[in-house]
């Protein structure tokens, strides 16, 4: 067990100067638990291991249930293990039994503002402001420093985007955690990457209507011509193209348009084309 300086037994009498007041300016991380409860022997170590990482970025205050009956009443606890994070005197957030240290991670990211932030921001805007290899590197630089925070990684694969390194920027989004990788983000970067691929050596825009306008049931030439949209951000001509397709012939490449159109979607996130176009699919399709 640390014997950090932010680890304090709470009481009712030191709960307002420890708890309360000290939560105006440093996260307080409430802990309610009890010496019989056995996920709380084993949640305690770990919120005690990330004090020590966090250095003074929150303060765990420790509640035994059994001596501290009424601040267990006045913060409604049922069961035990419970946590709650007060800031500035308000709960902000809270969570009940023994969770492992990534998600408790997860809860103290969204209160606390790391120091690899700020330098991640400060590397950013050197990179708007022209200077792409120094922030590059210093972004490289602050990764190696806090391999912790995945926001880096994903700063980082995005400017590799930005900068046409296709591989590498996929490389080190499939390195990410299983849980990171499985985000709207990731998704949407790496249906951006593979759009990108895909519009390697594609034919002109002419050359592609008039190929479509000859034939309309040219997928290729509609999926192309989609890529080529897509890459150029008139997502809503992308779309129209992969919809005829999915009208026209769902069979080109296994249902290529269908596919296509999902990966756009991933990309385009929460987007009014989105919602118009993915009504006009399932239309197309039943």
């Amino acid at each position: 067990m640390s014997t950090s300086a932010h680890i304090i037994d709470i009481t009712s009498e030191n709960f307002m100067t420890e708890v309360m007041e000290a939560s105006q300016t440093t996260l307080i991380v409430l802990d309610f638990w009890a010496t019989w409860c056995g996920p709380c022997q084993s949640l305690m170590p770990v919120i005690s291991k990330l004090v020590d990482e966090y250095n003074g970025s929150f303060r765990l205050a420790k509640v035994n249930i059994d001596e501290q009956q009424e601040l267990a009443g006045q913060f409604a606890v049922r069961s035990v293990p419970t946590v709650k994070f007060i800031k500035q005197g308000q709960v902000v957030d809270e969570f009940n039994g023994a969770l492992p240290e990534g998600e408790i991670r997860k809860f103290l990211d969204r209160y606390i503002e790391k120091a690899s932030d700020k330098l991640l921001d400060a590397a950013l805007a050197q990179y708007e402001a022209g200077e792409k290899l120094p922030a590059i590197e210093a972004i490289q630089e602050i990764s190696q420093q806090d391999p912790n925070n995945p926001r880096i990684a994903l700063v980082y694969a995005d400017l590799m985007i930005r900068e046409t390194r296709y591989d590498l920027a996929q490389e080190v989004l499939q390195s990410l955690p299983y849980e990171t990788r499985q985000t709207e983000q990731v998704a949407a970067m790496l249906a951006k990457i593979e759009f990108a691929a895909n519009a390697a050596d594609l034919p002109g825009e002419e050359d592609l209507l008039k190929t479509i306008t000859d034939n309309p049931k040219a997928s290729k030439a509609r999926h192309q011509l989609s890529t080529l949209y897509t890459m150029q951000g008139n997502y809503d001509k992308a779309l129209e193209q992969l919809l005829e397709i999915v009208k026209r012939d769902r069979a080109y490449e296994d249902d290529a348009g269908r596919k296509a159109m999902l990966k756009l979607f991933d990309m385009l996130g929460d987007n009014a084309l989105v919602h118009q176009f993915r009504r006009k699919m399932m239309a197309a399709l039943y």
